[in-house]
């Protein structure tokens, strides 16, 4: 059973289990970057917000097997528009990858933003990673718009959900 709890930078531990969730995944961070991950993703993954937005609307959750972290997430609530809730990371160690994880977290992501009234959900897929985008196509996500940002080494592309 997959469950999930709010995680801090502030905690060495909850830092220590985000880091390795980054190199237990390195394809991640080799297909959307082209290098190998590191401890900067950490401070990304705690610290990275877009502009105009609050700390307390930034909220970094683990997914855990029984007391073992498999994956984490960032959410941010009311981004771009105020019935939002924006994705920013949803990353899974690749051993964790293929049983249906990803499928549950998206699950328990949505019902926080629900409780936030959120109507739907927005994320930002890279176009080097297949895999990604073909799981976020499965789960109903619908393309917006296609950008680039030279951080990335393919292009960026906004995708959206309804909350049902």
């Amino acid at each position: 059973m997959l469950t999930v709890r709010v995680i801090a930078r502030e905690s060495i531990g909850d830092s220590v289990n985000v880091l390795r969730i980054f190199m237990e995944t390195p394809s991640y961070t080799h297909l959307v970057e082209g290098r190998s991950p590191s401890a900067a993703d950490v401070d990304d993954f705690f610290n990275g917000m877009p502009a105009g937005k609050e700390v307390e609307d930034k909220f970094t959750v683990g997914f855990y097997v029984d007391t073992n972290m498999v994956g984490c997430a960032d959410v941010i609530r009311s981004y771009p528009v105020s019935d939002c809730a924006f994705v920013g990371l949803l990353l899974l160690s690749e051993a964790h990858q293929g049983h249906g994880y990803g499928k549950i977290a998206l699950s328990l992501i949505e019902e926080m933003a629900r409780g936030w009234n959120c109507s739907k959900m927005q994320l930002a897929a890279i176009s080097t990673n297949p895999r990604a985008l073909a799981f976020w196509q499965r789960e109903g996500f619908e393309v917006l718009r296609r950008t680039n940002n030279p951080r990335f080494t393919g292009d960026v592309i906004v995708m959206e959900r309804a909350i049902a």
